[in-house]
């Protein structure tokens, strides 16, 4: 596959080694493309080394393996060898020629060895600002890299020149690669996006295995004794969570059934509500998994009304459909699962579909209305997406639908749409009315009207 995108990341990482010497920070959820990034990088320098962190190996040995690496990166004779990581260190500060370093997951050091952070430190805050050296590192634990160069009392507190975190690819890019895979249909690509997100590394596989649609992306890649992601989420937790994985497993269980307060997710796990959560802050935060997102309207600081979701597209689709059934999945009873997924999918298309409306939407009336989001209150009165301007006092609201509209029931939608807003209107002078759909029959008249109307065609293009 070629490489994609990443325009902007590739722009500064050029920038920063034209002005040397540079330390940058990549960061950014696991399978983003962080690794692919940087590879893709170093392949256009003669001086590169990159250099993995496998925390499975001990020091030494780690050691031993970045020797071996930068004797054939920098043409070291074999008489030039290291004791100790502060030696490796100041071999990279000292070349007087251009080098390019990249550590890939660099947060294992924490574990691995802490002091070796302070040895980077030392030697950085001593050589690095009269050195030849570009200096990258990257990490999925965003939360662990946070604490490494953010927090005040960091190892290596305010030491890189830039932090980066990599995003997920849009839905529009991701179609791109998916047209590029030679899927064209946009039913296809909207369910293969619903499965997978904007993960590259899952659309590798799909051009590795030669996918040709959503089912035999189900069948080959996920449900079969052989699929190289049978296992995906359970080896992701217990390389990240060790021995606690499964109390991980059971939150996100928790939370694809539909668990969204903090005290549900404890009702339906083994854990107290008051030990809930630093859980949560490392699937939020570490593994950047889940989300807290606060009802628009409510204050950030003091709402009780936040909920907690499943952001990761393959996380939603696997604890709704496979955990859940572990025992059919271990047994190999893929048809019986295969079936369930197709008979629920139009569900589960339906919520994800709402999350491309509502960055759709973002993209183009963040300005007019600064709060902008799902909204929900205690009389159980819920709107997909609405935003508001308190100073300006203004409001719009708009639904999602993932089917054709005709005239009498855009309507009927948009009738609702009123009756649910009826409670806010003494907050707002102005309150707008917005709906988003396949197909709206009636498109032109209604944004004559004033109706902020949307379909797939503006949300995906020609597909």
């Amino acid at each position: 596959m070629r490489f994609y995108n990443r325009d902007k990341e590739l722009s500064l990482m050029k920038e920063l080694d034209a002005n040397r010497p540079s330390f940058l920070v990549l960061t950014g959820k696991r399978r983003v493309g962080k690794t692919e990034l940087i590879k893709h990088f170093l392949s256009k320098h003669d001086r590169a080394i990159y250099l993995f962190v496998d925390n499975n190996k001990s020091p030494s040995v780690l050691l031993k393996e970045f020797e071996s690496q930068a004797r054939v990166a920098l043409d070291l004779p074999e008489y030039v060898q290291f004791s100790t990581f502060d030696a490796f260190f100041e071999l990279l500060l000292d070349r007087k020629e251009d080098i390019v370093v990249a550590f890939d997951e660099f947060q294992r050091f924490q574990t691995l060895d802490r002091g070796i952070l302070t040895t980077i430190q030392r030697l950085w805050d001593l050589k690095g600002r009269r050195s030849r050296l570009f200096l990258i590192v990257s990490g999925s634990s965003i939360g662990m890299i946070k604490r490494i160069f953010i927090e005040s009392q960091a190892p290596l507190f305010k030491r890189a020149d830039n932090m980066v975190t990599l995003k997920p690819f849009t839905v529009r890019e991701i179609f791109k690669v998916l047209s590029d895979l030679g899927i064209s249909d946009l039913d296809e690509k909207l369910d293969i996006f619903t499965l997978f997100g904007g993960t590259i590394y899952y659309y590798r596989l799909m051009e590795k295995y030669r996918i040709k649609g959503f089912e035999d992306a189900l069948d080959r890649l996920i449900l079969s004794d052989l699929a190289p992601l049978r296992n995906e989420v359970r080896d992701i937790l217990i390389e990240e969570f060790g021995k606690e994985h499964a109390t991980y497993y059971e939150i996100l269980s928790a939370m694809a059934m539909g668990k969204a307060t903090k005290k549900d997710i404890a009702d339906s796990t083994h854990i107290e509500p008051t030990s809930m959560s630093p859980y949560l802050y490392d699937l939020m935060d570490i593994l950047e998994v889940a989300e807290h997102v606060i009802p628009v309207g409510a204050q950030k600081d003091l709402s009780k009304r936040g909920r907690y979701f499943l952001k990761d597209n393959f996380f939603r689709f696997y604890f709704r459909f496979i955990y859940r059934h572990m025992s059919e999945f271990q047994l190999g009873n893929y048809k019986a699962l295969r079936r369930r997924v197709l008979d629920q999918w139009p569900d589960n298309r339906g919520r994800i579909l709402e999350d491309i409306c509502l960055e759709f939407v973002r993209e183009r009336l963040s300005e007019e209305y600064p709060d902008l989001g799902r909204y929900w209150d205690r009389t159980g009165t819920e709107i997909e997406i609405v935003g508001i301007d308190k100073k300006a006092r203004r409001m719009v609201a708009i639904e999602v639908k993932s089917r054709d509209l005709d005239s009498r029931e855009t309507d009927r939608i948009l009738a609702k749409l009123s009756e649910k807003v009826i409670h806010l209107r003494r907050d707002f002078d102005e309150i707008r009315f917005g709906v988003i759909a396949r197909k709206v029959k009636n498109k032109a008249a209604l944004k004559r009207m004033g109706i902020l109307c949307w379909d797939f065609r503006d949300l995906f293009g020609r597909a």
